[in-house]
């Protein structure tokens, strides 16, 4: 076992998220996919703040990083901490996200989202959210079986996700030469934001990773 997941995870049990290795076990996938950022001045977003593990857990990982976090209420907040920053916000509501912007504009190095897991909530936040992430940063969504409870069909936060692995592919798909630079004048209207934005997408169990170009 790897001393960076051990290490994450060890901080996630202490936090009681259930990101570690007690529940979810996302700790083996955020151990790579967050290692680059760990000790860089990072803008940092999280969606779903619940009781406030997240908030402690990332404080901890992200010595550097500028963090906040999002939720509905506050209700059940337990851990308050003057180092991170907390928003209501309705990530479901276009009016809301766009308030929050307004506010703090990013561009975010890192968004995850772990907020109410519909498809209405995780597709209305990545449309506005992820326009705001750093080039070269990441935007991800967890807790993806949530989606298979409803059905994965049109409307789905998978099926969108799936569509989303054809937009990644459409250049090589379309020209027969997978480099984004070489994209032909007759190809170039065909291109829409995800299909030139989006360098990558990747899935572990329950979880999206989309880099940004």
């Amino acid at each position: 076992m790897n001393t960076p997941y051990r290490s994450l995870d060890a901080i996630a049990r202490e936090a009681g998220t259930d990101k570690g290795s007690q529940w979810h076990d996302y700790m083996h996938m955020y151990a790579h996919e967050f290692a680059r950022f760990k000790d860089e001045p990072i803008r940092f977003l999280e969606i779903g703040l619940w009781e406030g593990a997240s908030a402690k857990l990332w404080e901890t990982y992200f010595p550097k990083a500028e963090l906040h976090f999002l939720d509905i209420s506050f209700d059940a907040l337990k851990y308050r901490s003057g180092r991170s920053h907390y928003h209501l916000c309705n990530q479901e509501d276009p009016a809301d996200l766009q308030r929050f912007l307004s506010q703090v504009p990013g561009p975010f190095d890192i968004i995850v989202d772990d907020g109410g897991h519909t498809a209405r909530q995780q597709l209305t936040s990545f449309s506005h959210l992820f326009p705001r992430v750093q080039s070269g940063g990441i935007y991800v969504i967890e807790d993806l079986h949530s989606s298979y409870w409803g059905g994965t069909g049109p409307g789905s936060t998978i099926h969108f996700l799936k569509a989303l692995v054809d937009e990644v592919n459409f250049i090589g798909a379309r020209t027969g030469r997978a480099s984004q630079a070489n994209v032909p004048d007759e190809v170039r209207p065909e291109m829409t934001f995800y299909r030139d934005q989006v360098r990558s997408i990747s899935f572990s169990s329950s979880v999206a990773v989309i880099e940004r170009r």
